[in-house]
């Protein structure tokens, strides 16, 4: 049995490294979704600027694309870029809608769309 002393260390140890954020997607590496993490406004934001590191895994070479949200489940990764469609199994149907190309013709009917939907939400 462990003692409260042993904890506290484990605790302590998390403490002193960066929190690593696994990454898993299965595209290119210079594609948008693989170039996300790199971007600042993507960054988490709760977390101390060099308190976290982003390690991207492109192109399944962690998870294949019907394993990526399982271990995201599963807690193995902590960030995917899955289609929508990958939602829809979960509950979440109404995701798989943009996974049609070219179904909004345009950004402001896709703005009205969504910002309708999170507006009925709240």
């Amino acid at each position: 049995m462990r003692s409260h002393g042993s904890l506290a260390s484990a605790i302590g140890a998390l403490a002193d490294g960066p929190i690593v954020i696994k990454f898993s997607h299965v595209v290119a590496v210079e594609t948008p979704k693989a170039r996300a993490p790199k971007n600042s406004r993507n960054s988490p934001k709760n977390i101390p600027v060099g308190a976290s590191k982003i390690e991207v895994y492109p192109n399944s070479t962690l998870y294949k694309d019907k394993e990526e949200v399982e271990a995201l489940q599963l807690g193995a990764v902590q960030m995917l870029a899955p289609s929508m469609a990958k939602f829809g199994p979960l509950g979440a149907k109404e995701f798989e809608v943009f996974d049609l190309p070219y179904i909004l013709p345009d950004k402001a009917a896709l703005r009205r769309v969504t910002e309708a939907r999170s507006a009925r939400a709240c």
